[in-house]
């Protein structure tokens, strides 16, 4: 080993004492640090193993409208949907959507063509009885005389028909309907009713036939050739050939398939769902509408609908638009149940919420908030918490007010409206203030 290495200089050697001397003072003084933080008075030992100073919780008396509300939730939509589908088109080897005329969330008015499928329209007209048959010249029943109704509602009367006969006058008033929509009406002949012309054509031959067998019977009797017989035979002839072509022109001519037709009770609709664009194979539904104006569905708890009643006014709150309507509670049902497979039946209320003022059609189909005010005060009155309150053996109602001195009083009230936590509250005996800490808790 280097000699060097193992001789100290004197003036190292006094560094290197020094640095024992501090290090050994840096040890002394961070166990006397840890010695001080272990160490517990006798004092000390006792403050901590007591109980935390007692604290008195408070609110204070307020002065504004109480109102007790029942929360739940809601699905907008209008109180009836009706889905239409045309299956078939006259004279169409395919059935496709061939015309779009309108779009989702778009309102619908009487006579408005929807959409074509296969070149044939889908009219909307007002009725409560769907479509359920073709309705052509001839028939009769209370779905013709729903279809006289909305003909004459666009300004198309069906006289001289009578009510519910599909007669001369409801024919016109088909072909008006149509001429207005840009379309032919269907023909019970097919397309231009050709299938029928040579019906029509053979029994206005009969007809001129008939008549001519009949003049020329008479001609035969004015001559002393012929009998009375013959006459009265040729004249029935032609009775019957005139009758046949009647019911012929009756039940033939323009028609109204079910395909091209949906009635709504309501108008204006919405449309609500449309799945196709022109060129697409028609798929059910093709259309859906929501008929009337829009208003919430309910499914309320039955102890919550046991303290609500029609007329109730309702705040209808959609967090999706970040707005606010206004409402009443329009109908309550009986208590009812759902249940699925597997699942246990869930009773409820049924409700129907009607908005003070009409939807836009952007809420239709959300989720939103409604909250019922079930009682509400006439004014402004003193509120405290429902907890501040007590009852004594007396039957005496108190509130407990803790003073600015920390010292406390009782003050005897009657209580009033409650909701929401919160119950009125009337001094009986004593003074309460607005702004004054009652106890609610300790």
């Amino acid at each position: 080993m280097d000699k060097e290495a193992l001789t100290a200089s004197p003036g190292q050697g006094s560094r290197r004492a020094l640095l024992i001397i501090t290090g050994g003072a840096g040890l002394l003084s961070v166990g006397g640090m840890a010695g001080a933080f272990f160490v517990r008075s006798p004092e000390q030992q006792r403050a901590e193993a007591s109980p935390p100073t007692r604290t008195t919780l408070t609110s204070p008396v307020e002065r504004r409208v109480l109102a007790s509300t029942v929360v739940t939730r809601g699905l907008v939509g209008a109180a009836r949907q009706i889905e239409a589908t045309p299956s078939a088109a006259q004279g169409a080897g395919i059935v496709v959507v061939t015309a779009v005329r309108t779009k989702v969330g778009s309102t619908i008015r009487a006579g408005q063509v929807l959409l074509a499928v296969s070149g044939r329209p889908l009219i909307a007209l007002a009725g409560v009885l769907p479509a359920y048959r073709d309705m052509r010249p001839g028939d009769s029943g209370d779905d013709v005389r729903q279809l006289q109704a909305a003909l004459a509602a666009l300004g198309h009367p069906t006289g001289p028909d009578r009510k519910g006969y599909f007669g001369s006058g409801t024919k016109r008033s088909v072909r008006e309907l149509y001429g207005r929509a840009g379309f032919t009406p269907a023909d019970t002949g097919g397309p231009g009713g050709r299938g029928d012309k040579a019906a029509l054509r053979a029994a206005e031959d009969a007809v001129s036939h008939a008549a001519q067998a009949l003049a020329e019977a008479q001609a035969r009797l004015s001559a002393g050739q012929g009998t009375a017989a013959e006459v009265q035979t040729a004249k029935a002839v032609l009775a019957r050939a005139r009758d046949d072509r009647a019911e012929l022109i009756a039940t033939t001519g323009p028609m109204v398939p079910m395909a091209e037709v949906v009635f709504l009770p309501d108008f204006p609709a919405t449309v609500v769902r449309l799945t196709a664009k022109v060129g697409d194979v028609v798929t059910a539904p093709l259309v859906t509408l929501a008929a009337g104006q829009l208003g919430v569905a309910a499914r309320i708890a039955p102890d919550q609908g046991d303290v609500l009643r029609t007329g109730m006014a309702v705040e209808i709150t959609s967090e999706t638009l970040g707005t606010r309507a206004r409402g009443v509670l329009d109908s309550l049902g009986e208590v009812t149940t759902d249940s699925g497979a597997g699942q246990a039946a869930i009773p409820y209320v049924p409700a129907w919420v009607k908005p003070d003022e009409p939807l836009a059609s952007k809420w239709n189909g959300l989720d939103v908030r409604l909250t019922i005010t079930s009682a509400q005060t006439q004014g402004k009155v003193m509120v405290v918490p429902i907890s501040a309150i007590s009852a004594g053996s007396d039957g005496r109602t108190t509130v407990t007010v803790l003073q600015s001195d920390r010292r406390t009083r009782r003050v005897e009230v009657r209580a009033g409206v409650s909701g929401d936590g919160y119950v009125e509250v009337t001094p009986v005996n004593g003074e309460l203030a607005e702004g004054e800490d009652v106890v609610v808790g300790e």
